[in-house]
């Protein structure tokens, strides 16, 4: 009630009086939840005739459906006595308790469709059984039979016809004048018609079916009765979609689930995603499995292109609800997380066996030259223009001078008491049998690192304050003192444990005193070959032949390079993906290794102290705490646990330990490479604490990936050894002009490290890196910076 400030009344509200619809009104409602457009009609019919038997189905349309829909089929037919109620609502042949629906295998059972129609467009119907002496024929509106003519019975009537039904829908929506105006646009009406067509002509091999307007004489679908699916899929969408199809079939008793159907290929993409979907024979839309299936084909699609797939899934209909949308449209079922990842799996598997079948362009390395005709006749035909900016001026096979040249790795440089030399042998996977030096020790001497200085100027090397570096020399010092009392001069100083060289793993030496190279040992253990298995499985499509026809450019600092493929220029993060390659080349040369050894064996329980020691700087306190375990106790441990399982290390990853619990060797990797020593320490600690030691899988897959990190690229820290005291000793201008053209210490390690990327782990790249896929969701490992094309663009507008 509503009133004025001094309380006079106004105007009083009075609640409106519920009352009963009209049941006109509510038939002509729930019609037009149902039957949203001419192929919604279409639908229903097609799945009633369908449910009837038919073998052949023909489909007549004018004015895409509106002025007249009219479907004829050869199925059972309707009996005489149950025309006067076929078309009122809830009447069906297919259900008779709600518990029916759990078992439902046909497409109609709530008894709407017919009813439905009746009520927003004129319908007639005329069926014959195959026991009746002649057709019926009757009229209907607002689900009622009405008389053909005015004032005649309403009754059906005998006519001459066929086995089977024909339902004629004539102005559809003709008593709801704003849907018939919504759809005015008859052609599109019609293509909508036709695909409702296609889908169900694909899907029902054995139906024949027919379409066409009225007044043509050429139909715009016809199937035979004696097609294939594939034969339908070539008639309907064309060989290109055909010829590009791969078959998919399989069963997971568990849920239960069958998948059949047929998938494109990676050879086949186009700009907009086609999707047959059934579930039960039930043409249906899933936004979840459209969306899973899409993210599976873009690891192997072109950016914005989609497949075209056909999927029919039967379930027990006892997990599936039907009963969730007006017009049949959606259905919901169990588990339907775990069915749409099989799915997804299936797709996967299916697409992965099938890359023997891909399709790629390919362009002569020498674009001036005239090309060969590979036509099978031999005929010559000219060759088509390439444009100057379509041009490949690179061959990724070509090598420069620089892959020729051998430099001493920038984490073997030390300045111990000793002189030595490492020989480095070529990779287990490599077929040289050649043997190449390089200085890591000077004692008096002058290293490959040294020469860049001069010689009256002291060249022992310090690592940064802290660093590992330093700590390992504390270790190597007593056996060197030993090797000077035995005849060596003594030098006191920090370095890093020796490497003294490196041979292949099960080398041997002949009658004339030369190494010869084993045999490569065959690996049999299953969890390998499955984590080999799923590494391939895990490659991306599109960046593998990038990485593997690449052209490498330069350095652009420690962390990231430019290489180009074809006509794009990239930049990589080699630093992070050195990581995947190291991981890939531990799985790839399991059992094969060389070794890396150590001229000073370390101990296993003084460096993990010093990793503990770190990890205690960084504490907030500074100190360790009382409720922890003693860093003493935890050394013991790993040391302990990585003495227990030498044999193992030592046969599978080359990773040597001697009884007392000392390293001495690491394992070769790629030739003439060596890892970043001050990250021994973490890595041998880690090796104690990180490694899943319970399951054989789980331990080569975290052994593996604890040496891909201790691998990885990093460059070593170093300071300048001349100080501020080299400033105060150079007053003379010729002399501070001299020394600004020196390069520090750091520059020259910088520069060493980056010649090792370029001739060591680029062409470890080409040879045998797989990039996994999610390399390409990490932001930053693979940019396109340039194209060639884009440039010329650029350029001629100059």
């Amino acid at each position: 009630m509503s009133s004025s400030v001094d309380g006079t009344n106004i105007g009083v509200t009075i609640a409106p009086t519920i009352k009963r619809l009209d049941e006109a009104v509510v038939n002509r409602i729930a019609a037009g939840e149902i039957i949203h457009r001419p192929a919604n009609a279409l639908k229903e019919l097609i799945e009633n005739s369908l449910d009837a038997g038919s073998t052949s189905i023909q489909v007549s349309i004018k004015d895409g459906g509106l002025k007249l829909l009219q479907i004829q089929d050869n199925g059972h037919g309707i009996r005489i006595g149950d025309l006067a109620i076929v078309c009122e609502r809830f009447t069906t042949s297919k259900l008779r308790t709600f518990d029916d629906l759990s078992t439902m295998s046909t497409y109609g059972f709530r008894g709407e469709a017919l009813a439905s129609v009746s009520h927003i467009a004129h319908v007639t119907i005329t069926t014959k059984t195959k026991d009746s002496n002649c057709a019926y024929k009757a009229s209907y509106s607002d689900g009622a039979i009405i008389p053909a003519k005015p004032g005649g019975a309403a009754e059906p009537k005998p006519c001459a016809g066929n086995n089977g039904t024909q339902i004629s829908a004539e102005d559809l929506f003709y008593n709801v004048p704003t849907r018939r105006k919504a759809l005015k646009n008859v052609t599109e009406e019609y293509n909508r018609i036709l695909d409702v067509v296609n889908r169900y002509a694909i899907h029902n091999e054995g139906v024949s079916f027919t379409c066409r307007k009225v007044g043509s004489n050429t139909p715009d679908v016809h199937t035979t009765t004696s097609a294939t699916v594939v034969d339908n899929i070539r008639h309907i969408y064309g060989s290109s979609v055909a010829n590009e199809l791969l078959s998919l079939e399989k069963s997971y008793p568990v849920y239960p689930l069958k998948i059949k159907g047929w998938i494109s290929n990676a050879n086949y993409s186009v700009k907009k995603f086609v999707m047959l979907l059934f579930i039960n024979h039930r043409s249906v839309e899933s936004p979840a499995i459209r969306k899973a299936i899409e993210a599976v084909y873009a690891t192997y699609l072109p950016k914005n292109t989609h497949p075209w797939v056909y999927l029919s899934l039967e379930m027990d209909p006892r997990n599936v609800d039907v009963n969730v949308h007006p017009t049949k449209r959606e259905v919901h079922f169990m588990n339907e997380e775990e069915v749409i990842t099989t799915i997804c799996e299936a797709i996967q598997d299916r697409l992965g066996d099938a890359n023997v079948s891909r399709n790629f362009l390919t362009q002569s390395l020498l674009p001036q030259m005239s090309a060969k005709s590979r036509t099978d006749d031999g005929s010559k035909k000219p060759a088509s223009k390439v444009y100057e900016y379509n041009q490949v001026r690179t061959d990724s096979r070509a090598q420069t001078l620089d892959s020729f040249l051998v430099s001493a790795s920038p984490y073997t440089i030390s300045n111990s008491s000793s002189h030595k030399r490492v020989k480095v042998t070529a990779d287990p996977s490599d077929s040289a049998y050649g043997v190449q030096e390089m200085d890591v020790d000077s004692d008096g001497e002058q290293s490959d690192r040294d020469d860049l200085v001069d010689d009256d100027e002291n060249t022992e090397g310090k690592g940064t304050p802290g660093s590992l570096l330093n700590k390992i020399g504390q270790f190597k010092r007593d056996p060197l003192m030993k090797s000077s009392e035995n005849g060596g001069s003594q030098r006191h100083g920090r370095s890093s444990p020796n490497i003294s060289g490196s041979q292949k793993k099960g080398s041997r030496t002949n009658h004339s005193g030369l190494r010869v190279k084993a045999p490569r040992v065959e690996v049999k253990l299953t969890s390998v070959i499955q984590l080999r298995e799923e590494v391939k499985k895990q490659g991306h499509p599109i960046l593998t032949p990038i990485f593997a026809n690449h052209t490498f450019v330069g350095i652009l600092d420690n962390q990231r390079g430019l290489i180009q493929n074809e006509l794009a220029l990239y930049l990589v993060n080699y630093e992070a993906i050195s990581e995947e390659l190291f991981y890939q080349i531990c799985l790839r040369d399991f059992s094969n290794f060389g070794f890396i050894r150590l001229s000073n064996p370390v101990s296993i329980k003084d460096m993990v102290q010093m990793a503990l020691d770190d990890e205690q700087e960084l504490m907030e306190k500074d100190e360790w705490p009382e409720e922890l375990t003693s860093k003493d106790e935890i050394a013991q441990t790993v040391a302990n646990t990585l003495v227990a399982r030498k044999e193992m290390l030592k046969e599978y990853f080359s990773v040597c330990v001697t009884d007392d619990g000392k390293l001495t060797s690491i394992p070769l990797m790629v030739k003439g490479y060596v890892p970043n020593l001050e990250k021994l320490a973490d890595f041998l600690w880690r090796l104690g604490s990180e490694i899943d030691w319970t399951s054989e899988k789980a331990c080569f897959r975290t052994l593996a990936r604890e040496l891909a990190i201790f691998y990885s690229t990093q460059p070593e820290r170093v300071e300048d050894p001349f100080g501020d005291s080299h400033g105060e000793e150079s007053q003379d201008e010729d002399d501070s002009a001299m020394d600004h053209d020196k390069k520090t210490p750091q520059e020259i390690q910088d520069a060493q490290f980056q010649h090792m990327i370029s001739s060591l782990i680029f062409p470890a790249f080409k040879k045998h890196f797989i990039p996994p896929k999610a390399l390409i969701e990490k932001s930053g490992m693979v940019v396109q910076v340039a194209q060639v094309k884009d440039l010329y663009k650029v350029f001629e507008r100059c």
